[in-house]
């Protein structure tokens, strides 16, 4: 999941289907749509959302936006790797500091990869460890290779 702060997004399915979700703010119901070939979908601005091909055929999508500045911002990398650990151990009860390192250790910093479900459905293996690690963390000892900057 992932915002876009400084514009709305419009995504148009070309083939294959979209499954597409969004929350707009705190409280809001959360929306959820498979967007088929032809059909659109809209994330307001500041929405948090997500796209997923379902399916196993690469699919095409066309997606617009009101700004030509819209920025990204992923949820993720932003909670775990951006906001002070002790911060983010408040907000989600008092996990705890190590918990919150832990998870910011093994997040990368912008990949999707697709559900176990999906992967095991097309016949694929998760890809190896990613290289795109923030700046704040680096990969953890168990997927190091060689030596990481970090």
């Amino acid at each position: 999941p992932h915002v876009h702060p400084r514009a709305t997004e419009f995504n148009l399915a070309i083939n294959g289907t979209l499954r597409s979700g969004f929350v707009q703010e705190n409280g809001a119901k959360f929306i959820m749509h498979d967007t088929q070939p032809g059909q659109a979908i809209i994330f307001p601005r500041g929405a948090i959302h997500f796209e997923q091909n379902e399916g196993c055929e690469p699919m095409f999508f066309v997606a617009a936006f009101s700004s030509e500045d819209p920025g990204t911002d992923q949820i993720a990398n932003t909670l775990f790797q951006n906001l002070p650990s002790d911060v983010v151990s408040a907000v989600l009860g008092g996990i705890g500091v190590e918990a919150v390192e832990g998870i910011a250790s093994i997040t990368p910093s912008n990949v999707a990869f697709g559900t176990e479900e999906c992967l095991k459905r097309c016949g694929l293996t998760r890809p190896g460890p990613s290289d795109q690690w923030n700046d704040r963390t680096s990969p953890p000892p168990s997927l190091q290779h060689g030596d990481v900057d970090g």
